[in-house]
């Protein structure tokens, strides 16, 4: 029988670590999916969702199990995120890197709205980007993202419905920017 993640959260601080391994099997998909949509390129990504468990692991006494494990995981690292691309240097860096990415090493069979769709994301503001990243593409409740972002459900909201409206006004930007390409 599966144990589940509380059951497993609670092995591990009782001194199996193992159990902690089964936890980021479980887990490490989705996390590595919200890191990769905060940052915009693979190693980023990777380096993000490992410091995400690493955190997890070392502050694994403080989950509380009347809330999702996963959801936890990915409060810790949209935090890590969030902290780690405060400056507008380093953000603007990370664009500019997956743009180019992008443009050397394409998927085998791109599907242009996919790419219109991450180009446009790319372009907005991370506290508009994560919520809808969370939203739509990871599929959580808006009281998960408030739990996970630490923001009220009116914030998360008023979130959602901007970065809705950036992004649109970016999916258009970037078709007329493409109808002007020779």
């Amino acid at each position: 029988m599966d144990q589940s993640d509380t059951d497993l959260v609670t092995r591990c601080l009782n001194g199996h670590r193992e159990a902690f391994s089964e936890l980021v099997v479980r887990h490490q998909h989705a996390i590595f999916n919200l890191a990769y949509r905060m940052t915009n390129n693979h190693p980023d990504a990777a380096d993000l969702a490992q410091e995400a468990f690493i955190r997890a692991f070392q502050k694994l006494y403080s989950y509380k199990p009347a809330y999702s494990f996963r959801n936890w995981v990915m409060g810790i690292c949209a935090n890590l995120a969030r902290n780690r691309f405060r400056s507008e240097t380093r953000r603007r860096t990370l664009e500019t890197r997956h743009v180019l990415e992008t443009v050397t090493d394409p998927p085998a069979a791109p599907d242009p709205r996919h790419a219109l769709l991450e180009q446009a994301l790319a372009r907005l503001p991370e506290q508009t980007r994560v919520p809808l990243v969370l939203k739509y593409m990871e599929d959580l409740s808006l009281e998960d993202i408030a739990r996970t972002l630490r923001l009220g459900l009116s914030a998360v909201k008023m979130r959602l419905m901007r970065g809705r409206e950036e992004l649109l006004n970016h999916i258009r930007q970037l078709q007329s920017e493409e109808g002007t390409k020779p």
